[in-house]
């Protein structure tokens, strides 16, 4: 999700992208696809699909540490705008350390076919740190922004392994801008997975008042990758 789309779209507010999303590289010189169905694309307890289903997906490249990928999903403004499709193309580095601790940097340039001449699409940065421990638990905090605004978006996370195959996690998140105003949003979730297939329930909301695609809301994603 571009940083700066929610506030051209939806009035002056903001969803920066999630310092949490997306896949880091995995396996050196390999590609990998990913495909799932949503009941709502919701980034950052904003709905980008008015509510409504979306379709999403995608392909990655790693190399070692570097990876780079392209990704896209059906979105839904309404009258706000003629856009119904987000697409993102992205390259990073990221590792994973011994020691327990994950790290990852990225570029990510989001473009918007069909928004006619809205100026729409941007690039955005954001850095990542994670940390593991051998019981399953683990915690991470991240943070973007696009150079040449004033916004920037932080944001930490806690999860909990009960097995291999099912994990629960909790994130908070804070956007701050002197031209956009500030807001706040949450999440809480649980991820079921199956082989290649996950399952993935979570609960979204913010601070925000009198704004539809802000309320609160429990999305459904079911996707698949290899």
């Amino acid at each position: 999700m571009k940083p700066d789309l929610l506030a051209k779209v939806w009035g002056g507010l903001i969803a920066a992208a999630s310092p949490f999303s997306g896949e880091s590289a995995t396996a050196q010189g390999s590609w990998t696809a990913n495909a799932s169905l949503t009941t709502d694309y919701t980034w950052r307890g904003i709905s980008l699909s008015n509510g409504n289903p979306a379709i999403q997906g995608g392909f990655d490249y790693a190399n070692g540490a570097l990876y780079a990928g392209v990704w896209g999903s059906t979105i839904d403004f309404g009258d706000a705008s003629a856009a119904d499709l987000e697409v993102s193309y992205y390259t990073g580095w990221a590792s994973e350390l011994d020691n327990g601790f994950s790290w990852d940097l990225r570029a990510t340039y989001f473009d918007y076919p069909g928004a006619s001449a809205e100026d729409l699409s941007g690039l955005e940065l954001t850095g990542n740190l994670s940390y593991g421990f051998n019981s399953g638990f683990w915690v991470g905090a991240g943070g973007a922004f696009s150079p040449g605004e004033d916004h920037v978006y932080a944001g930490v996370k806690a999860g909990y392994a009960l097995s291999s195959s099912f994990s629960v996690d909790a994130g908070l998140g804070s956007y701050t801008s002197d031209t956009d105003g500030d807001y706040a949003d949450w999440s809480l979730g649980s991820t079921v997975s199956l082989g290649p297939a996950a399952i993935d329930l979570r609960y979204w909301d913010t601070d925000i008042e009198n704004f539809a695609p802000a309320d609160e809301r429990i999305v459904l994603t079911l996707s698949i990758s290899g």
